[in-house]
């Protein structure tokens, strides 16, 4: 006879933001913004990308084919965002 386990993994309730806003990037081949997450509304993207970047360099991930990610912690994302 086989014993069944039954593993009790905590859900997060829905109301809840996770700990981190991952915010993809990608790049022109001129080195310019073609998309990025995130951009708040009057902000460019080429604008954006700064303000990402000066706020939070030790988070961004470079990936091959032009592209990369910033993993910023919550409260940091809301801050640089203007939704704090």
């Amino acid at each position: 006879m086989a014993a069944l386990a039954q593993l009790k993994v905590p859900t997060p309730s829905l109301d809840q933001s996770p700990d981190e806003v991952l915010i993809h990037v990608r790049f022109r081949p001129d080195g310019l913004i073609a998309t990025i997450d995130g951009c708040p509304d009057g902000v460019s993207l080429q604008d954006w990308y700064v303000r990402l970047r000066e706020a939070g360099t030790q988070h961004y991930q470079t990936f091959a084919g032009g592209r990369g990610f910033f993993r910023i912690p919550r409260a940091k994302y809301d801050a640089i965002s203007g939704r704090a």
